[in-house]
């Protein structure tokens, strides 16, 4: 009895530890902050990880939140259009779904970028603006074979927040968010469910779709409606 109760308070101890940390990671994550690091950081300094966590929430600039609009083409459709592009492959097609979906309805397509606090940390405008392209290239690849030209804008923190903010500015009439669970993806869980409750126009929730099927799509969209298949 005596050498098991030996074990109890370390236990104890350890895992108040861990709890505290995890908590405090949690909170940073939901702030906008890089979910690895923070859970790292959690396990690793325990309650130390709450002054850090204090630290980290001072030094979070708001002028990182925002970014200029860099200029795409527009359509002369009605609908302006804001798709959250993470990297991920349901990201992706959203774009392209709803391109395809409102067809000469579209007037313009914006792609938004949320980063992690912890990637714009002391980071120069001009390499973010990289960063968010380089995770941009694969949408603006594949509405661009659909003549579609997009604009494309940033934004720095918390992904469901920045999200809202962006689409509730009144510059756009549809969100399109691609929800497929993905290793990559920020648009999950309780995010998706707070954007969903909580947005101020109307949301088009895409799931991810194999490759053939986006090639297949977007074929059909380049033919037309009068058009027939090469044979």
């Amino acid at each position: 009895m005596w050498a098991e109760g030996v074990w109890v308070t370390p236990l104890l101890v350890a895992v108040g530890w861990v709890l505290v940390g995890l908590a405090a990671a949690f909170v940073m994550i939901r702030r906008g902050h890089d979910a690895l690091i923070w859970v790292v950081l959690g396990v690793a300094a325990g309650p130390f990880s709450i002054a850090l966590a204090g630290l980290a929430a001072y030094l979070e600039r708001e002028e990182l939140a925002e970014s200029a609009v860099i200029p795409g083409e527009s359509l002369e459709g009605d609908v302006r259009v804001l798709v959250c592009i993470d990297g991920s492959e349901a990201a992706d097609h959203a774009a392209v779904t709803a391109v395809l979906l409102l067809g000469a309805r579209l007037q313009t397509v914006t792609l938004l970028t949320v980063l992690d606090y912890d990637i714009a940390l002391d980071v120069a405008p001009e390499k973010l603006d990289r960063i968010a392209a380089g995770i941009q290239s694969a949408a603006v690849t594949q509405l661009a074979a659909l003549a579609v030209h997009p604009f494309s804008t940033r934004a720095t923190g918390s992904a469901a927040e920045q999200i809202l903010r962006r689409s509730g500015s009144g510059a756009y009439d549809l969100l399109a968010l691609g929800t497929h669970r993905q290793r990559r993806s920020r648009f999950l869980g309780s995010v998706a469910r707070e954007i969903a409750n909580k947005s101020r126009i109307p949301l088009l929730t895409v799931r991810a779709a194999p490759v053939e099927s986006i090639e297949s799509a977007e074929r059909a969209a380049r033919l037309g409606p009068h058009d027939e298949p090469e044979s």
